[in-house]
């Protein structure tokens, strides 16, 4: 029996798998009217003066009014559909940081529940340049190039505050539509990234457990008739350098290569730069997102995103070995950590 026929490939759905030479952006676009969001941030301001601590906030406590039924809709599309949104009128230019938190954290409610972001524990994370303290610090608190990846949890959302003076563009893409090119064209090469790669954890492992799993985590899987992607060069390559035993074959690079090819071709992914007031949201297990690097300019606020990681109810069907953390989703905190670690690599 041929390598690419050791394991079955999984059925894609239609709607994930598309491409920008297909589809306009503005078909993933949607606008959130300023009115509909009264009630959810008057509920904002009262939790806001008891003093109520964000992360125990309740969705019976942030109730969302006329966007509850706008916040439906984006589930099921994140959930059963494309897996991306782009939406915008977020009032961020007329409401404090802390309104504008606790807004945003009402509206993550509903897609699913806010996990752990890194070892420091945040749900709701900040995501900006935090280099100058921190040199090694984590992909999102530098200024860095991001490669296309997936983050460990089912859904993502990023709600922009302050866009960078220069750069910062995000691109999206979606991994179901690169499956379908790489099952057309070379399925041989499928089957490597089936059989998967061992992660490196950068150091947010948990003390009882390896730098490095001992497990393979594949790049595509399928569980159920859901077919998903895990995605992280840089935690495979650090993996295969700090672990003689660890080799990327010819083969294993040219499946890599690809899936990057692919990732990095115009015709399947959207790039843009998201601007104050507009949120990006997306399927972790079908769409890949990647950012270039940016600077700020000291005569302007700098980049400031808000995130959520977030677990949906009912779970995505997924392989055991596609955990790159314990306890996924999310990264489980550990106390007096920080997400920094330092390899020989530029991007982090």
């Amino acid at each position: 029996m041929s390598e690419s026929s050791d394991v079955p490939f999984g059925t894609v759905d239609v709607s994930a798998a598309w491409r920008s030479q297909d589809r306009d952006l503005l078909e993933f676009r949607r606008t959130l009217p300023a009115a509909a969001f009264g009630t959810l941030i008057e509920a904002a301001r009262v939790s806001l003066d008891d003093g109520t601590p964000l992360e125990s906030l309740t969705a019976e406590q942030l109730p969302l009014g006329e966007l509850a039924d706008p916040v439906a809709e984006l589930r099921t599309e994140l959930v059963s559909g494309s897996g991306f949104a782009l939406v915008s009128g977020f009032p961020v230019d007329t409401l404090t940081e802390e309104e504008t938190e606790r807004m945003f954290w009402g509206i993550g409610l509903r897609l699913g529940r806010p996990v752990s972001q890194s070892v420091m524990g945040e749900r709701l994370g900040h995501v900006r340049d935090v280099t100058k303290t921190d040199p090694n610090a984590r992909a999102y608190r530098n200024n860095s190039e991001l490669t296309p990846h997936t983050d460990p949890a089912d859904l993502l959302t990023f709600l922009c505050i302050n866009p960078a003076a220069r750069g910062g563009r995000s691109r999206f893409v979606s991994s179901m539509a690169i499956h379908e090119e790489i099952r057309r064209s070379r399925p041989d090469l499928l089957q490597r990234l089936y059989r998967g790669y061992r992660y490196h954890r950068l150091g947010e492992q948990q003390p009882e457990n390896p730098a490095i799993t001992q497990h393979r985590v594949p790049v595509f899987s399928d569980r159920d008739g859901f077919t998903s992607c895990r995605y992280v060069r840089l935690y495979l390559e650090v993996a295969a350098e700090e672990d003689p035993a660890i080799e990327l074959d010819a083969t294993d690079l040219e499946a890599l290569d690809l899936f990057e090819q692919l990732a990095a071709d115009p015709t399947f992914h959207f790039e843009f730069t998201i601007k104050s007031g507009e949120a990006v949201f997306a399927n972790n297990f079908t769409v890949l997102h990647a950012r270039s690097s940016f600077e700020n300019d000291p005569t302007l606020p700098p980049r400031h995103l808000l995130r959520l990681w977030l677990a949906t109810d009912p779970p995505r069907p997924l392989v055991p070995n596609i955990e790159h953390f314990e306890g996924e989703p999310g990264i489980q905190p550990i106390a007096g950590r920080t997400p920094s670690y330092e390899t020989g690599h530029d991007i982090q």
